[in-house]
């Protein structure tokens, strides 16, 4: 009798000060709300500036405009 392994389901991490981080300076991104949350957006956005870099947030109807101005 033949064992059958099941497939792994690939897990996608999210990271949003990651995301934020890959930013170049001087960029404009916009963040979908269903891809991340905006208030977790500006929340890292702030918890990120505590560690030098500086980003202008901005809602849009897409979701959220992310400038990372340092």
């Amino acid at each position: 009798m033949a064992k059958y392994k099941k497939e792994a389901k690939v897990v996608m991490k999210i990271s949003p000060s990651e995301t934020l981080r890959r930013i170049k300076v001087g960029e404009t991104r916009i963040i979908k709300q269903s891809d991340i949350d905006m208030a977790t957006v500006r929340s890292t956005s702030c918890r990120l500036s505590k560690q030098g870099y500086s980003f202008y947030t901005k809602s849009c109807p897409e979701g959220i405009t992310v400038t990372r101005t340092r």
